[in-house]
């Protein structure tokens, strides 16, 4: 059986460029083309959901100005390289989104009102997320809304309201460890680690994982 949620940590891009001799941005252009064909193979597989780590709280502070900007110029062209996509999924977008230039945010908004009334896929991109950094704002809501302490209250503040928890999170580049990716979300999910660059990324490889999480029991503490 396949996971209903897959969650991708797209770890690699600039190793990638950097092995193929090319400056670090192409390596998040050949990302996003990895990332459709993550898209499409979810689709063929009847995965409903799937989420995507595309930019931490941690990349906005550390990176570079022109690597940012290139990122961001991404983001702008959202529309244009989603298009095949747009009549089948469902674009949600999480993370502190107001962290990110108003042309990124309204990008974001436009591809989320087109396409929310479709049923085949929701595809999540985090943006500006980091899992403490979600915590924290899902405290500041319940505060807000003066909601008393509960995991029900916590669970309906949290980005991911109304999705349910990856059942599979695999992480691309050869790193193992989650770096703070849904801390809340992902308590029984199943991890798969490869060394494959996040841009050398296929069916392949998906199918990898998806074996990977078949022959694992799975008790949820029974």
């Amino acid at each position: 059986m396949n996971p209903r949620h897959i969650a991708f940590l797209m770890d690699g891009n600039r190793r990638w460029a950097t092995a193929q001799g090319k400056i670090p941005v192409l390596g998040h252009k050949q990302g996003v083309e990895a990332l459709k064909k993550a898209v499409r193979a979810c689709i063929q597989r009847s995965i409903p959901y799937i989420t995507f780590w595309a930019l931490s709280t941690e990349n906005l502070k550390e990176r570079s100005e022109k690597e940012l900007n290139y990122l961001f110029k991404l983001i702008e062209s959202a529309e244009n390289y989603t298009k095949e996509f747009q009549k089948e999924e469902r674009f949600v977008s999480i993370g502190d989104i107001s962290g990110l230039p108003k042309s990124c945010r309204a990008v974001l908004g436009r591809l989320e009102e087109k396409t929310k009334k479709n049923t085949k896929i929701t595809v999540c991109v985090a943006f500006n997320y980091g899992g403490r950094d979600e915590l924290v704002r899902a405290v500041r809501t319940m505060m807000k809304k003066k909601l008393p302490s509960s995991e029900k209250n916590i669970i309906a503040c949290l980005d991911t309201a109304g999705i349910p928890d990856p059942d599979l999170v695999i992480r691309t580049g050869g790193r193992t460890r989650l770096s703070g990716f849904m801390p809340w979300q992902t308590v029984y999910s199943e991890l798969y680690f490869t060394k494959t660059l996040w841009p050398d990324f296929n069916e392949k490889e998906l199918d990898k994982a998806i074996g990977f999480f078949n022959q694992t029991q799975r008790n949820f503490g029974k």
